[in-house]
């Protein structure tokens, strides 16, 4: 059972609802991906600060491990972690570190206090959230952290939501607002019993919206005014490729790799800004790198096929494909994907190899899930 489940968001809300997932990441520790997504130590450039907010330090081992808590949430929640993702994870995770900065340090001007007993009865209702003591202890310790670690991060929780809650304060929606929302959502006029069932509900959504505006427009304020520097490459040019600033990009990507030769996903990055200037001899030789420095990763191999395909060399393209697909494990997706790129460069043998290693997959998942609900209904 997850820790602060109140910290749960639903899927593509806005980046202000899950800021304080940083405030997790500060804390909780362990959760390492093991899988094909290689575990990056520091880098070589011997410093321990990557970025400066107003004065105020992103240490590489707290955002380290919330990156590596960051693949591990998103290889639980989709079973892959693509490596061109990998990019828009760390400058994800490094706005959230900045975020939570910045709110932190808005609730200190704003005076926000949160007494010892607010802090005891929310760690109470987390601790009643687990079958037993033992058992919320033994969440607390597989996660590396200390109960006192765990009401601090309470602690931080609650003065972000009451500083949230004093920023919206002032929002209202007015009837008109109501009314012009349910003749858009319906087609009919906004009046009657139909449109009095639904008001409460329209307007409710509506607030809980021009909220989440209201905070959006206030955290943008805050980034505006801000100071930040950036002490790391790799991360400067993540932000060059969202200004669409591909020469820098470039250059603070080759910034990167001199400090860090052997991180393959530093070169799929490269490889991408290399594309965005439509350079595919460029972008076709860093994919070849990465490959180089992870043969078995069936994603790369994908790439570099797609970058083979797009320069015309389809023997190539069909070589990648066929090699992701051998290291491609039980991703049906992946191999559904590989099965239509194959009909587009391989010969029909490939093709059929491949859709005879898709049926013994599906075979293999069907077993696999089968056995899986005769467990479950003989355990219950």
């Amino acid at each position: 059972m997850p820790l602060l489940k109140g910290f749960r968001g639903k899927k593509g809300a806005k980046t202000i609802k899950v800021i304080v997932i940083v405030l997790a990441i500060a804390f909780v520790g362990g959760l390492l991906y093991t899988g094909s997504v290689v575990m990056r130590e520091p880098a070589g450039d011997h410093y321990g600060v990557i970025a400066v907010v107003n004065g105020k330090n992103i240490n590489r081992d707290s955002f380290e491990q919330g990156y590596r808590n960051a693949l591990l949430a998103e290889y639980e929640y989709t079973g892959r972690v693509l490596p061109e993702n990998i990019g828009p994870i760390r400058i994800s995770l490094l706005n959230q570190f900045i975020d939570t900065i910045l709110i932190t340090e808005a609730a200190r001007k704003e005076k926000i206090r949160i007494s010892s007993k607010e802090v005891d009865e929310e760690f109470k209702l987390q601790e009643e959230a687990f079958p037993s003591k033992e058992e919320f202890q033994k969440a607390l310790a597989a996660n590396n952290i200390t109960a006192a670690q765990f009401k601090s991060l309470i602690k931080e929780r609650l003065t972000i939501q009451k500083l949230f809650n004093q920023i919206q304060a002032g929002v209202t929606i007015s009837e008109d607002e109501v009314k012009k929302a349910y003749t858009e959502e319906t087609g009919a006029p906004a009046e009657g019993e139909e449109f009095d069932k639904q008001r409460s509900e329209i307007e409710m959504r509506l607030k809980a919206q021009a909220g989440q505006n209201e905070l959006s427009a206030w955290l943008e304020g805050l980034r505006n005014e801000a100071n930040i520097e950036l002490r790391d490459a790799e991360l400067r040019a993540l932000v060059k490729i969202k200004e669409k600033d591909y020469d820098e990009a470039i250059a603070e990507y080759n910034s990167a790799i001199s400090l860090d030769p052997e991180n393959p996903y530093l070169y799929v990055g490269v490889a991408q800004a290399y594309m965005a200037k439509d350079n595919l001899k460029q972008a076709t030789e860093a994919l070849e790198k990465a490959v180089s420095l992870r043969p078995e990763d069936p994603y790369m191999r994908l790439l570099l096929g797609l970058a083979y395909r797009d320069g015309d060399s389809h023997e190539l393209a069909a070589h990648e494909f066929k090699v992701a697909s051998e290291y491609g494990g039980l991703d049906i997706l992946l191999h559904v994907r590989l099965e239509s790129l194959l009909k587009t460069v391989g010969n029909d043998e490939d093709v059929r190899n491949q859709q005879t290693k898709i049926k013994e997959i599906r075979e293999l998942l069907e077993k696999s899930n089968s056995a899986a609900v005769t467990e479950e209904q003989v355990n219950n």
